[in-house]
Protein backbone atom coordinates (compact mmCIF):
# COMPACT_ATOMS: atom_id res chain seq x y z
CA UNK A 1 0.00 0.00 0.00
CA UNK A 2 1.55 3.44 -1.03
CA UNK A 3 1.10 6.73 0.53
CA UNK A 4 1.65 9.93 -0.84
CA UNK A 5 2.20 13.33 0.54
CA UNK A 6 -1.12 14.28 1.85
CA UNK A 7 -1.65 11.35 3.53
CA UNK A 8 -4.18 9.12 1.18
CA UNK A 9 -3.28 5.74 1.21
CA UNK A 10 -3.64 4.31 -2.07
CA UNK A 11 -4.21 0.56 -2.70
CA UNK A 12 -2.77 -1.67 -5.06
CA UNK A 13 -4.43 -4.64 -6.49
CA UNK A 14 -3.40 -8.34 -8.35
CA UNK A 15 -5.86 -8.66 -11.09
CA UNK A 16 -5.79 -12.40 -12.95
CA UNK A 17 -3.32 -12.88 -15.56
CA UNK A 18 -4.81 -14.49 -18.47
CA UNK A 19 -3.56 -17.88 -19.36
CA UNK A 20 -3.82 -19.75 -22.73
CA UNK A 21 -4.22 -23.44 -23.82
CA UNK A 22 -0.18 -24.15 -23.03
CA UNK A 23 -1.77 -23.43 -19.29
CA UNK A 24 1.69 -20.64 -18.93
CA UNK A 25 1.51 -17.51 -17.42
CA UNK A 26 1.23 -14.78 -20.10
CA UNK A 27 3.92 -12.17 -19.66
CA UNK A 28 3.08 -8.54 -20.13
CA UNK A 29 5.16 -6.17 -22.50
CA UNK A 30 4.59 -2.54 -21.33
CA UNK A 31 5.79 -1.01 -24.40
CA UNK A 32 3.38 -2.86 -26.53
CA UNK A 33 0.38 -1.97 -24.27
CA UNK A 34 1.59 1.76 -24.46
CA UNK A 35 1.52 1.34 -28.24
CA UNK A 36 -1.41 -0.08 -28.81
CA UNK A 37 -3.28 2.79 -27.30
CA UNK A 38 -1.34 5.22 -29.11
CA UNK A 39 -0.81 3.77 -32.81
CA UNK A 40 -4.66 3.04 -33.50
CA UNK A 41 -5.45 6.42 -31.65
CA UNK A 42 -3.41 8.14 -34.13
CA UNK A 43 -4.54 6.08 -37.10
CA UNK A 44 -7.98 6.99 -36.31
CA UNK A 45 -7.21 10.47 -35.52
CA UNK A 46 -5.89 10.60 -38.97
CA UNK A 47 -8.53 8.95 -40.63
CA UNK A 48 -10.88 11.09 -39.20
CA UNK A 49 -9.17 14.08 -40.37
CA UNK A 50 -9.85 13.48 -43.39
CA UNK A 51 -13.21 11.90 -43.48
CA UNK A 52 -13.98 15.17 -41.80
CA UNK A 53 -12.85 17.10 -44.48
CA UNK A 54 -15.07 14.90 -47.22
CA UNK A 55 -17.94 15.10 -45.53
CA UNK A 56 -17.71 18.90 -44.58
CA UNK A 57 -16.86 19.83 -48.20
CA UNK A 58 -20.51 19.69 -49.36
CA UNK A 59 -21.70 22.15 -46.52
CA UNK A 60 -18.77 24.46 -47.22
CA UNK A 61 -19.74 24.70 -50.84
CA UNK A 62 -23.38 25.26 -50.15
CA UNK A 63 -22.57 28.11 -48.49
CA UNK A 64 -20.15 30.09 -51.10
CA UNK A 65 -17.33 29.09 -48.88
CA UNK A 66 -14.15 27.71 -49.90
CA UNK A 67 -13.84 23.92 -48.97
CA UNK A 68 -9.79 24.34 -47.77
CA UNK A 69 -10.39 27.37 -46.20
CA UNK A 70 -13.23 26.84 -44.34
CA UNK A 71 -11.53 23.58 -43.14
CA UNK A 72 -9.10 25.61 -41.46
CA UNK A 73 -10.85 26.58 -38.11
CA UNK A 74 -11.94 23.03 -37.32
CA UNK A 75 -8.52 21.87 -38.41
CA UNK A 76 -6.44 24.01 -36.10
CA UNK A 77 -8.97 23.12 -33.50
CA UNK A 78 -7.76 19.20 -34.02
CA UNK A 79 -4.22 20.03 -34.44
CA UNK A 80 -4.63 21.85 -30.61
CA UNK A 81 -6.26 18.91 -28.63
CA UNK A 82 -3.38 16.61 -30.16
CA UNK A 83 -0.99 18.98 -28.80
CA UNK A 84 -2.78 19.47 -25.57
CA UNK A 85 -3.18 15.26 -25.74
CA UNK A 86 0.82 15.07 -26.19
CA UNK A 87 1.33 17.30 -23.00
CA UNK A 88 -1.37 15.06 -20.85
CA UNK A 89 0.36 11.88 -21.88
CA UNK A 90 3.53 13.22 -20.47
CA UNK A 91 1.86 14.27 -16.66
CA UNK A 92 2.42 12.24 -13.49
CA UNK A 93 -0.54 10.29 -12.74
CA UNK A 94 -0.12 12.27 -8.74
CA UNK A 95 -1.06 15.41 -10.69
CA UNK A 96 -4.16 14.04 -11.90
CA UNK A 97 -5.18 12.83 -8.68
CA UNK A 98 -4.90 16.01 -7.30
CA UNK A 99 -6.70 17.52 -10.20
CA UNK A 100 -9.45 15.19 -10.06
CA UNK A 101 -11.86 17.14 -7.75
CA UNK A 102 -11.26 20.53 -9.73
CA UNK A 103 -11.82 18.60 -12.81
CA UNK A 104 -15.46 17.20 -11.43
CA UNK A 105 -16.89 20.38 -10.05
CA UNK A 106 -15.27 22.34 -12.98
CA UNK A 107 -17.73 19.61 -15.52
CA UNK A 108 -20.20 19.90 -13.51
CA UNK A 109 -20.80 24.12 -13.59
CA UNK A 110 -19.37 23.67 -17.25
CA UNK A 111 -22.94 21.72 -17.68
CA UNK A 112 -25.20 23.52 -16.12
CA UNK A 113 -24.22 26.72 -18.32
CA UNK A 114 -26.59 24.70 -21.00
CA UNK A 115 -29.58 25.99 -18.76
CA UNK A 116 -28.10 29.72 -18.97
CA UNK A 117 -28.58 32.73 -21.69
CA UNK A 118 -25.38 30.73 -23.39
CA UNK A 119 -26.84 27.42 -23.39
CA UNK A 120 -27.83 26.45 -27.51
CA UNK A 121 -29.64 23.53 -28.19
CA UNK A 122 -29.39 20.72 -31.34
CA UNK A 123 -32.09 18.35 -32.54
CA UNK A 124 -34.26 18.76 -29.53
CA UNK A 125 -31.25 18.54 -26.85
CA UNK A 126 -30.31 21.65 -24.83
CA UNK A 127 -26.40 20.16 -24.94
CA UNK A 128 -23.96 23.01 -26.54
CA UNK A 129 -22.56 26.11 -24.84
CA UNK A 130 -21.59 29.14 -26.92
CA UNK A 131 -19.17 31.56 -25.72
CA UNK A 132 -18.43 34.09 -28.59
CA UNK A 133 -16.94 32.20 -31.81
CA UNK A 134 -16.51 29.19 -29.36
CA UNK A 135 -19.21 25.97 -29.62
CA UNK A 136 -18.82 23.13 -27.17
CA UNK A 137 -20.39 20.47 -25.64
CA UNK A 138 -19.94 20.40 -22.17
CA UNK A 139 -21.13 16.86 -21.45
CA UNK A 140 -17.99 15.27 -23.22
CA UNK A 141 -15.18 17.02 -20.46
CA UNK A 142 -18.17 15.64 -17.59
CA UNK A 143 -17.46 12.26 -19.28
CA UNK A 144 -13.67 12.05 -18.35
CA UNK A 145 -13.80 14.18 -15.53
CA UNK A 146 -16.56 12.03 -13.33
CA UNK A 147 -14.38 8.95 -14.48
CA UNK A 148 -11.39 10.51 -13.27
CA UNK A 149 -13.27 11.71 -9.63
CA UNK A 150 -14.68 8.05 -9.07
CA UNK A 151 -11.02 6.32 -9.91
CA UNK A 152 -10.03 8.97 -6.93
CA UNK A 153 -12.85 8.63 -4.78
CA UNK A 154 -12.18 4.69 -4.49
CA UNK A 155 -8.71 4.86 -4.19
CA UNK A 156 -8.91 7.23 -1.07
CA UNK A 157 -11.47 5.02 0.78
CA UNK A 158 -10.59 1.75 -1.02
CA UNK A 159 -10.77 -0.14 2.55
CA UNK A 160 -14.55 0.60 2.46
CA UNK A 161 -15.74 -0.65 -0.77
CA UNK A 162 -18.23 -3.27 1.06
CA UNK A 163 -20.28 -0.81 2.94
CA UNK A 164 -22.78 0.75 0.59
CA UNK A 165 -23.45 3.68 2.63
CA UNK A 166 -19.93 4.74 2.29
CA UNK A 167 -19.77 3.61 -1.65
CA UNK A 168 -23.33 5.82 -1.87
CA UNK A 169 -21.61 8.70 -1.05
CA UNK A 170 -18.70 8.46 -2.49
CA UNK A 171 -19.89 6.77 -6.08
CA UNK A 172 -23.42 6.53 -5.79
CA UNK A 173 -23.58 10.41 -5.76
CA UNK A 174 -21.34 11.72 -8.28
CA UNK A 175 -22.88 9.79 -10.78
CA UNK A 176 -26.00 10.50 -10.27
CA UNK A 177 -24.97 14.22 -10.24
CA UNK A 178 -23.34 14.15 -13.40
CA UNK A 179 -26.46 12.41 -14.94
CA UNK A 180 -28.98 14.93 -13.37
CA UNK A 181 -26.69 17.32 -14.80
CA UNK A 182 -26.42 15.89 -18.26
CA UNK A 183 -30.21 15.10 -18.55
CA UNK A 184 -31.24 19.16 -17.44
CA UNK A 185 -30.56 18.88 -21.67
CA UNK A 186 -32.25 16.42 -22.15
CA UNK A 187 -29.73 14.32 -24.23
CA UNK A 188 -30.30 10.54 -23.12
CA UNK A 189 -28.06 9.54 -25.30
CA UNK A 190 -24.73 11.28 -23.45
CA UNK A 191 -26.65 10.30 -20.50
CA UNK A 192 -26.39 6.73 -21.23
CA UNK A 193 -22.66 6.73 -22.30
CA UNK A 194 -21.69 8.39 -19.08
CA UNK A 195 -23.39 5.79 -16.99
CA UNK A 196 -21.88 2.91 -19.07
CA UNK A 197 -18.44 4.32 -18.97
CA UNK A 198 -19.02 4.76 -14.62
CA UNK A 199 -20.48 0.87 -14.07
CA UNK A 200 -17.36 -0.24 -16.63
CA UNK A 201 -15.17 1.75 -13.57
CA UNK A 202 -16.65 0.48 -10.74
CA UNK A 203 -16.98 -2.96 -12.21
CA UNK A 204 -13.21 -3.38 -12.00
CA UNK A 205 -12.81 -1.58 -8.78
CA UNK A 206 -13.90 -4.30 -6.47
CA UNK A 207 -17.35 -2.96 -5.39
CA UNK A 208 -19.83 -6.10 -4.20
CA UNK A 209 -21.48 -7.70 -7.36
CA UNK A 210 -25.08 -7.63 -6.28
CA UNK A 211 -24.98 -3.99 -6.23
CA UNK A 212 -25.10 -4.13 -9.89
CA UNK A 213 -27.80 -6.02 -10.14
CA UNK A 214 -29.68 -3.51 -8.26
CA UNK A 215 -28.47 -0.95 -10.55
CA UNK A 216 -29.76 -2.63 -13.34
CA UNK A 217 -33.17 -3.69 -11.93
CA UNK A 218 -33.46 0.66 -11.39
CA UNK A 219 -31.89 1.50 -14.25
CA UNK A 220 -34.23 -0.84 -16.92
CA UNK A 221 -37.63 0.88 -15.94
CA UNK A 222 -35.95 4.59 -15.63
CA UNK A 223 -34.90 4.13 -19.53
CA UNK A 224 -38.74 3.11 -20.39
CA UNK A 225 -40.11 6.20 -18.25
CA UNK A 226 -37.63 8.60 -20.15
CA UNK A 227 -38.43 7.17 -23.57
CA UNK A 228 -42.53 6.56 -22.82
CA UNK A 229 -42.14 10.78 -21.69
CA UNK A 230 -40.69 11.71 -25.45
CA UNK A 231 -42.49 11.15 -28.97
CA UNK A 232 -39.19 11.21 -30.36
CA UNK A 233 -37.69 8.86 -28.57
CA UNK A 234 -40.55 6.52 -28.62
CA UNK A 235 -41.00 7.13 -32.54
CA UNK A 236 -37.12 6.02 -32.56
CA UNK A 237 -37.77 2.61 -30.58
CA UNK A 238 -40.90 2.04 -33.04
CA UNK A 239 -38.65 2.48 -36.10
CA UNK A 240 -36.56 -0.81 -35.07
CA UNK A 241 -38.98 -2.52 -33.33
CA UNK A 242 -40.18 -5.89 -36.08
CA UNK A 243 -43.85 -5.14 -37.16
CA UNK A 244 -44.12 -1.35 -36.24
CA UNK A 245 -42.02 -0.12 -39.07
CA UNK A 246 -43.33 0.30 -42.63
CA UNK A 247 -39.86 0.33 -44.38
CA UNK A 248 -38.27 3.20 -46.68
CA UNK A 249 -40.44 5.45 -48.39
CA UNK A 250 -38.75 6.56 -51.76
CA UNK A 251 -40.72 9.19 -51.71
CA UNK A 252 -39.91 10.89 -48.29
CA UNK A 253 -37.01 8.66 -47.46
CA UNK A 254 -35.56 9.18 -43.70
CA UNK A 255 -31.87 9.45 -42.29
CA UNK A 256 -31.77 5.73 -41.57
CA UNK A 257 -32.58 5.05 -45.25
CA UNK A 258 -30.11 7.58 -46.96
CA UNK A 259 -27.66 5.75 -44.14
CA UNK A 260 -28.05 1.72 -45.42
CA UNK A 261 -27.93 3.72 -49.43
CA UNK A 262 -24.68 4.61 -48.47
CA UNK A 263 -23.30 1.84 -47.32
CA UNK A 264 -25.04 -0.37 -49.54
CA UNK A 265 -23.60 1.81 -52.79
CA UNK A 266 -20.15 1.19 -50.67
CA UNK A 267 -19.94 -2.17 -51.67
CA UNK A 268 -16.73 -4.20 -50.38
CA UNK A 269 -13.99 -1.65 -51.41
CA UNK A 270 -16.11 1.84 -51.58
CA UNK A 271 -16.61 4.38 -54.36
CA UNK A 272 -13.14 6.12 -53.47
CA UNK A 273 -12.19 8.71 -51.52
CA UNK A 274 -14.67 11.89 -51.87
CA UNK A 275 -16.79 10.36 -54.25
CA UNK A 276 -19.72 9.18 -51.81
CA UNK A 277 -23.48 10.99 -53.10
CA UNK A 278 -25.40 10.59 -50.05
CA UNK A 279 -23.24 13.51 -48.48
CA UNK A 280 -24.80 16.25 -51.05
CA UNK A 281 -27.66 16.86 -47.97
CA UNK A 282 -29.46 13.89 -48.45
CA UNK A 283 -27.66 12.52 -45.21
CA UNK A 284 -28.32 14.26 -42.46
CA UNK A 285 -25.49 14.61 -40.05
CA UNK A 286 -23.41 13.04 -42.71
CA UNK A 287 -19.46 14.50 -41.37
CA UNK A 288 -20.67 13.92 -37.35
CA UNK A 289 -23.11 11.01 -36.08
CA UNK A 290 -23.47 9.20 -39.18
CA UNK A 291 -19.85 9.30 -40.64
CA UNK A 292 -19.36 5.88 -40.56
CA UNK A 293 -22.06 5.77 -43.75
CA UNK A 294 -19.77 7.78 -45.39
CA UNK A 295 -17.02 5.95 -44.52
CA UNK A 296 -18.79 2.49 -45.54
CA UNK A 297 -20.01 4.57 -49.09
CA UNK A 298 -16.37 5.61 -49.85
CA UNK A 299 -14.22 2.95 -48.82
CA UNK A 300 -16.51 -0.17 -48.76
CA UNK A 301 -16.81 -2.39 -46.08
CA UNK A 302 -12.87 -2.91 -46.12
CA UNK A 303 -13.06 0.42 -45.23
CA UNK A 304 -15.55 0.20 -42.11
CA UNK A 305 -13.70 -3.11 -41.16
CA UNK A 306 -10.57 -1.08 -40.69
CA UNK A 307 -12.09 1.27 -38.40
CA UNK A 308 -13.63 -0.99 -36.70
CA UNK A 309 -10.44 -3.26 -36.40
CA UNK A 310 -8.70 0.00 -35.21
CA UNK A 311 -11.10 1.09 -32.39
CA UNK A 312 -11.27 -2.54 -31.20
CA UNK A 313 -7.66 -2.73 -30.97
CA UNK A 314 -7.56 0.67 -28.88
CA UNK A 315 -10.17 -0.31 -26.30
CA UNK A 316 -8.30 -3.68 -26.12
CA UNK A 317 -5.17 -1.85 -25.32
CA UNK A 318 -6.68 0.18 -22.36
CA UNK A 319 -8.01 -2.69 -20.95
CA UNK A 320 -4.55 -4.10 -21.16
CA UNK A 321 -3.55 -1.05 -19.34
CA UNK A 322 -6.18 -1.87 -16.35
CA UNK A 323 -5.28 -5.66 -16.25
CA UNK A 324 -1.67 -5.12 -16.14
CA UNK A 325 -1.45 -2.52 -13.58
CA UNK A 326 -1.53 -3.16 -9.81
CA UNK A 327 -2.66 0.51 -9.03
CA UNK A 328 -6.47 0.60 -8.09
CA UNK A 329 -6.84 4.34 -9.69
CA UNK A 330 -4.88 3.74 -12.85
CA UNK A 331 -7.25 0.29 -13.25
CA UNK A 332 -10.67 1.93 -12.66
CA UNK A 333 -9.96 5.03 -15.47
CA UNK A 334 -8.16 3.09 -17.94
CA UNK A 335 -11.51 0.60 -17.90
CA UNK A 336 -13.86 4.11 -17.49
CA UNK A 337 -12.54 4.79 -20.77
CA UNK A 338 -12.49 2.13 -22.70
CA UNK A 339 -15.75 1.25 -21.34
CA UNK A 340 -17.00 5.08 -22.44
CA UNK A 341 -15.42 4.36 -26.13
CA UNK A 342 -16.73 0.72 -26.18
CA UNK A 343 -20.25 1.89 -25.67
CA UNK A 344 -20.27 5.00 -27.86
CA UNK A 345 -18.73 2.65 -31.18
CA UNK A 346 -21.93 0.43 -30.70
CA UNK A 347 -24.72 2.83 -30.21
CA UNK A 348 -23.15 4.76 -33.02
CA UNK A 349 -22.97 1.75 -35.26
CA UNK A 350 -26.15 0.47 -34.51
CA UNK A 351 -27.94 3.58 -35.01
CA UNK A 352 -26.12 3.92 -38.49
CA UNK A 353 -26.72 0.69 -39.42
CA UNK A 354 -30.73 -0.21 -38.45
CA UNK A 355 -29.65 -2.09 -35.86
CA UNK A 356 -30.64 0.04 -33.16
CA UNK A 357 -32.49 3.47 -32.52
CA UNK A 358 -30.84 6.82 -33.84
CA UNK A 359 -29.53 8.16 -30.60
CA UNK A 360 -27.32 10.75 -31.65
CA UNK A 361 -23.74 10.16 -30.62
CA UNK A 362 -20.68 10.57 -32.47
CA UNK A 363 -17.79 7.97 -33.61
CA UNK A 364 -14.91 8.24 -31.37
CA UNK A 365 -12.30 10.14 -33.19
CA UNK A 366 -13.75 9.74 -36.47
CA UNK A 367 -16.82 12.17 -36.60
CA UNK A 368 -16.34 15.73 -37.32
CA UNK A 369 -16.69 17.41 -34.01
CA UNK A 370 -14.24 19.83 -31.79
CA UNK A 371 -15.33 19.09 -28.12
CA UNK A 372 -16.01 15.36 -28.81
CA UNK A 373 -12.57 15.18 -30.15
CA UNK A 374 -10.77 16.99 -27.72
CA UNK A 375 -12.26 15.21 -24.71
CA UNK A 376 -11.59 12.23 -26.51
CA UNK A 377 -8.38 12.28 -27.41
CA UNK A 378 -7.71 13.78 -23.83
CA UNK A 379 -9.13 10.82 -22.07
CA UNK A 380 -7.45 8.15 -23.80
CA UNK A 381 -3.84 10.49 -23.55
CA UNK A 382 -4.81 9.82 -19.82
CA UNK A 383 -4.58 5.97 -20.29
CA UNK A 384 -1.71 6.13 -21.90
CA UNK A 385 0.51 7.76 -19.78
CA UNK A 386 -0.49 5.55 -17.05
CA UNK A 387 1.23 2.74 -20.06
CA UNK A 388 3.64 5.28 -20.91
CA UNK A 389 5.02 5.69 -16.66
CA UNK A 390 4.92 1.64 -16.49
CA UNK A 391 6.97 1.20 -19.43
CA UNK A 392 9.87 3.41 -18.19
CA UNK A 393 9.47 6.25 -20.76
CA UNK A 394 10.21 9.51 -19.65
CA UNK A 395 7.69 11.81 -18.42
CA UNK A 396 7.46 14.98 -16.40
CA UNK A 397 8.75 15.18 -13.54
CA UNK A 398 11.96 13.36 -11.72
CA UNK A 399 11.60 9.85 -12.99
CA UNK A 400 12.15 7.17 -10.85
CA UNK A 401 15.79 5.90 -10.02
CA UNK A 402 14.87 2.50 -9.90
CA UNK A 403 13.95 2.02 -13.59
CA UNK A 404 14.89 4.96 -15.40
CA UNK A 405 17.35 4.20 -18.21
CA UNK A 406 16.17 0.71 -17.73
CA UNK A 407 14.07 -1.48 -20.14
CA UNK A 408 11.11 -2.68 -17.62
CA UNK A 409 11.03 -5.78 -19.78
CA UNK A 410 14.16 -6.81 -18.22
CA UNK A 411 15.16 -7.91 -14.66
CA UNK A 412 17.10 -5.18 -12.89
CA UNK A 413 21.16 -6.30 -12.51
CA UNK A 414 22.28 -6.87 -9.31
CA UNK A 415 25.15 -5.37 -7.74
CA UNK A 416 28.52 -7.68 -7.17
CA UNK A 417 29.07 -8.57 -4.06
CA UNK A 418 32.41 -6.81 -3.03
Amino acid sequence: MATNKRGWHIPTITLPRIRFGSGQERKDDPAMTYYLVIVPALLLSVFGLIMGFSAQTVTAIAHGENPYTAYARPLIIILVSLVIATIVLLVPQRWLMHLAPVMFVGALGFQSLVLSPLGRSEGGNANWVKVGPIMAQPSEFLKLALIVFLGFMVSKSASKRGDWKAMSVAVGLPILTALGAVMLGRDMGTAMVVAVGALGAMWVAGLPKRWFGGLIMLAVPTMVLLVLSNPTRIRRILAILPGTSKGPDESAPEQIDHSLWALGSGGLTGLGPGASREKWNYLQAAHTDFIFAIVGEEFGLLGALGVLVCLGLLIWGMFRVARESSDLFVTIVSSGVASWIGIQTVINVLSVTGLGPVIGVPLPLVSYGGSSFLFTITAIAVVASFARARAGIWMIGRPDEASAGRDPRLAPRRRAAR
